[in-house]
């Protein structure tokens, strides 16, 4: 979904935020792109109104209208009779584009102190919205402040059109290590965009139920997967209507075409053979929908499943294990979920499904774990977490993660892998430092792998319920194609992500 960081040279993505009003950054935003490479320039604002009365709403119309790869974001306020809060503005917009901030400020009128103060009060509204700004470009300056919270570059007003000057003054803060902030919708639009580069066939078997309807009516007017609900077409079509949903050109199979059942209890009777199964018998089985929905899937008639929704995970999930089975190298499925805090994403497993694994279950499950984040666009640098870190302390739990690190680094040399680490220092460069200094993922852990249910359950909800992550998932990783299981108190919303990272795990 991105560039290689190690591959560029500068930052990619830039929301270039004038602060204060009256300031236009136009010309800048131009010749930022040029100084970038030439990616497009999108004008954000054309008016603050939507922001203001709606700024859900309007996150949501920007993160779509400014879409994914390259871009300069000229975030310029248009000039407004009331006036307005360029920051807050800028505080509302700019986490949720996925894009490095840069602020561009006009220094006429202000003294030493003032803009010392201003740099103050900016830098700290934009660390509480997640948005950390590289620097701010202030323009008619006399003199700047020493000792600020965020760099402050100096820059007269022709050296804005100037691409040499820009490159020469801000190349340090433009370098690709620093990571872009990623908000939950940002992070929902990048995999949106992703699943529609590649469209893939995902089956819901569960179409008596009506959230399972309005899911495949949204996931219908954002159009990047191509649903097939399996039931009655009249009876979907007479439910569609009383909710008033329209469906149109949405693929509709009944599980009890006479052909496809005959065909699919011939496959099911060959898979299972060794375990007793007859023709007679898979005729059977096919009348639970999960079992038929997942012949779909093994048979190559649809790309991947999602169910749950009124079915338990054992009822989901037992039908992949018997007949889709696990991936080529990997032996254990596990349940991950992707965890979008207010500027970043990370990756916890298992939090699903292995209650109790072995240190070599342990060490697959943090191989696949990597593999899945990588897919979903994020770097992986596996932590391996226990109460110890990298030896403090001992125990049987210790020895396992200490074990199972090994494992891993040994199947997969080319990831950054290291255990056991507490989570403090797994995900705090300041403790890291103190802690794990050599450790190449210390600090900087982005897939956190927990060697028991019980720690990857409860951690996750605690994430989700006290520092307000929305958790994705679970997604379950390590099957031959992608099978994805609901909660039953799935959301409207929860089943149209299952739905989208579905269909991207079906692009591998």
């Amino acid at each position: 979904m991105t560039t290689r960081e190690d591959e560029r040279e500068m930052i990619d993505r830039l929301y270039l935020c004038p602060l204060r009003e009256g300031t236009d950054g136009s010309a800048m935003a131009a010749t930022m792109a040029e100084v970038l490479g030439g990616p497009r320039v999108v004008r954000l604002f054309s008016s603050p109104d939507p922001w203001l009365a709606c700024p859900q709403t309007a996150q949501v119309e920007a993160a779509r209208a400014v879409g994914g790869g390259e871009v300069v974001i000229d975030a310029t306020l248009p000039a407004v009779p009331y006036g307005s809060d360029p920051i807050r503005l800028h505080t509302l917009a700019a986490p949720h584009l996925h894009a490095h901030a840069l602020g561009l400020l006009d220094a006429t009128d202000l003294s030493l102190t003032q803009l010392r103060e201003a740099g103050t009060v900016i830098a700290r509204r934009f660390t509480t919205a997640y948005v950390p700004l590289l620097a701010i470009v202030v323009t008619n300056a006399t003199q700047l402040p020493e000792d600020t919270d965020v760099p402050l570059i100096a820059m007269a007003p022709e050296e804005l059109g100037d691409p040499q000057a820009l490159r020469e003054r801000l190349a340090p803060v433009l370098s690709p290590d620093t990571i872009a902030p990623t908000s939950p919708v940002a992070y929902q639009q990048l995999l949106t965009e992703r699943a529609g580069a590649n469209r893939r066939r995902i089956v819901l078997p569960e179409s008596g139920d009506e959230r399972i309807l309005r899911a495949a009516a949204k996931l219908r007017e954002i159009d990047v997967v191509d649903l097939i609900l399996l039931g009655e077409a009249d009876v979907i079509a007479r439910d569609a209507d009383k909710l008033g949903l329209s469906l149109e050109g949405i693929t509709v199979i009944s599980p009890a075409d006479a052909e496809r059942r005959e065909r699919y209890a011939r496959e099911l009777a060959v898979v299972r053979e060794k375990k007793g199964m007859t023709y007679d018998k898979a005729l059977a089985q096919l009348d639970d929908i999960n079992y038929f929905a997942t012949m779909m899937v093994y048979l190559g008639e649809a790309d991947g499943m999602v169910s749950g929704a009124i079915h338990t995970t054992a009822e989901t999930i037992r039908p992949a294990l018997q007949i889709i089975k696990t991936k080529p190298g990997t032996s254990t499925v596990s349940g991950a979920f992707l965890m979008l805090f207010a500027d970043r994403a990370y990756l916890f497993a298992d939090c699903a499904v292995t209650i109790d694994p072995t240190p070599a279950q342990l060490a697959d499950i943090a191989v696949t774990s990597a593999k899945t984040a990588e897919a979903f666009g994020i770097a992986p640098r596996v932590a391996l977490i226990s109460y110890s870190t990298l030896g403090s302390g001992s125990g049987p739990s210790v020895d396992k993660v200490t074990e199972a690190t090994a494992l891993a680094q040994a199947a997969a040399p080319e990831i950054a892998i290291d255990g056991p680490l507490q989570f403090d220092a797994a995900q705090d460069r300041a403790v890291a430092a103190t802690k794990a200094p050599d450790s190449p993922v210390a600090g900087q852990a982005s897939v956190y792998i927990f060697n028991h249910l019980d720690v990857g359950n409860c951690t996750y909800k605690a994430a989700q319920r006290m520092a307000g992550a929305l958790a994705v998932g679970p997604v379950l990783q390590g099957l031959r194609k992608p099978v994805n299981d609901l909660s039953r108190g799935a959301l409207v919303d929860d089943i149209v992500n299952t739905v989208i990272i579905t269909a991207v795990q079906a692009q591998d």
